[in-house]
């Protein structure tokens, strides 16, 4: 069997260092590109070769609203 041409998400997360909601974050942004089959995302190797090229399309705010946590510095 070929490889295969997409990963899950979580799949994504593990390959980038990051966490699966900042994935999911990242994807309905539209800053990493995804197909989706149904209910579940696909997102090409492809995409991720293209991102990790540009790595900075990857940053992210601090905290899931964009703002620093209370006491964080």
């Amino acid at each position: 069997m070929s490889e295969a041409l997409t990963v899950t998400p979580q799949e994504a997360a593990a390959r980038l260092g990051m966490g699966r909601a900042s994935v999911y974050r990242l994807l309905k942004e539209g800053r990493l590109p995804a197909v989706r089959l149904g209910r579940v995302y696909r997102v090409p190797l492809r995409a991720l070769e293209a991102v990790l090229e540009r790595p900075e399309s990857l940053s992210l705010p601090d905290g899931p609203t964009g703002r620093r946590r209370e006491g964080a510095k």
